[in-house]
């Protein structure tokens, strides 16, 4: 090596440098299916493994298949929990915790406010360990949560901004949040997407769909999607096109009733379920447009994922939704406005090829720009390796960071 002497070489042994061990606490598991916390993970772990990091995902049996402990150089450990809506995260994290503590990473990060709940028992037991935390939306604020619950959550908001080290958001508007609520600095760096080859369309002739002749909403069914608004705007007048829905429910039955209610009757709009791989990205890659009505996101993989098709967009106008399509003059429409969905659902629909292909290269041109998941590694190795050195960046400063 430079800069080290040279003589009496023949007596010296190789120093090997071990790699650093990252256990990732918060997510259900790889590989992904559903969840963007779990492709977010399962992009930017994989990319970290392969630059010689030691990576530990903690997922969750009912998430991982029972043939799962290795996935593209990442450990997966599954761990035990009981799938209810209230027990499910709490259970996993303390047994994940308890892991945590026995296996001694260098570095574990925790991903989603509920999980930051338990931040300070490693702050506090391993002091030596560094603490990562990864916003990815404001957890406590989804309507699926009674009161009591959404306020555990808010205490693990503050826990996020109390303890770890270091703190990430995907998303400016969180970074702005964090900075405003806690006076808390957080690094920004934004979910990354793959831009996928042109791909055919031949998946989808098993559900009678022809490209072009669908708008396409992805996601969970839950209530801050507001699923509801996006019929609303569809049924509002006669369609030459269908909609198609893929996506389930995620918690609780009544709001997927409330939503297959309004689209009964009107066999133009198609329920899919859950989809992945090949299916949904030809329907991503053939869609008039992609749409959501979200009032509640982090940085949302569906709609970088619907960009990275080159496919126009509708969108609330939430700020992660703007900050993402306000470059490309993005149609978006207030949160909640039936009238203005349904007057951009009419803009997508009339927009002529010309106007698509300037779209496409406007879109793509900004992903390969901003949205990369190699940037992203890059800068998570970059952090990590500043952290390793002794280096912490949770002191609150009266300087605002942006």
């Amino acid at each position: 090596m430079n800069g080290m002497p040279q003589k009496h070489h023949q007596n010296q042994k190789t120093t090997r440098v071990p790699r650093r061990r990252i256990a990732v606490v918060g997510l259900r598991g790889i590989p992904a299916t559903w969840g963007g916390v779990e492709h977010h993970c399962e992009q930017l772990y994989t990319r970290l493994a392969a630059m010689g990091y030691d990576i530990t995902v903690y997922g969750r049996r009912g998430y991982v298949p029972r043939h799962v402990s290795c996935h593209k150089g990442v450990r997966v450990r599954r761990l035990p929990t009981l799938v209810t809506k209230y027990t499910d995260t709490i259970l996993y994290t303390l047994c994940a915790i308890s892991m945590v503590l026995v296996d001694k990473p260098d570095i574990v990060h925790f991903h989603a406010q509920g999980p930051a709940l338990l931040s300070w028992v490693p702050r506090l037991l391993k002091p030596r360990m560094r603490i990562f935390f990864t916003c990815h939306g404001l957890d406590w604020q989804r309507k699926k949560w009674p009161l009591w619950a959404s306020r555990i959550i808010k205490f693990g908001e503050w826990c996020s901004a109390t303890f770890p080290h270091y703190g990430i958001v995907v998303s400016k508007h969180l970074r702005e949040y964090y900075w405003t609520q806690y006076h808390r600095r957080m690094a920004y760096i934004p979910n990354g997407i793959v831009i996928p080859p042109s791909t055919s369309a031949d998946a989808l002739a098993h559900y009678a769909l022809q490209p072009k002749s669908y708008m396409l909403w992805v996601g969970r069914i839950v209530p801050e999607k507001r699923l509801e608004d996006v019929l609303r705007a569809y049924l509002k007048k006669p369609r030459r096109y269908l909609l198609v829905i893929a996506g389930d429910l995620a918690d609780g039955r009544a709001y997927m009733d409330m939503v297959q209610q309004i689209a009964t009757g009107c066999p133009m709009i198609r329920f899919l379920g859950f989809q992945y791989g090949t299916l949904l990205q030809q329907l991503y890659a053939h869609a008039l447009a992609f749409v959501t009505a979200s009032e509640l996101e982090g940085m949302p993989l569906t709609l970088l994922e619907a960009l990275a098709h080159g496919t126009p967009c509708v969108a609330s106008d939430i700020p992660p939704h703007r900050e993402i399509l306000e470059p490309l003059g993005g149609m978006l429409f207030p949160t909640g406005d039936i009238e203005g969905l349904a007057t951009c659902l009419d803009a997508a629909e009339q927009l002529d090829e010309p106007g698509r292909l300037q779209y496409r290269r406007a879109a793509l041109d900004m992903l390969s720009r901003i949205y990369s998941w190699d940037v992203a590694a890059q800068a998570h190795d970059l952090l990590y390796q500043q952290a390793l050195s002794g280096i912490d960046d949770d002191i609150r400063t009266r300087d605002h960071p942006l």
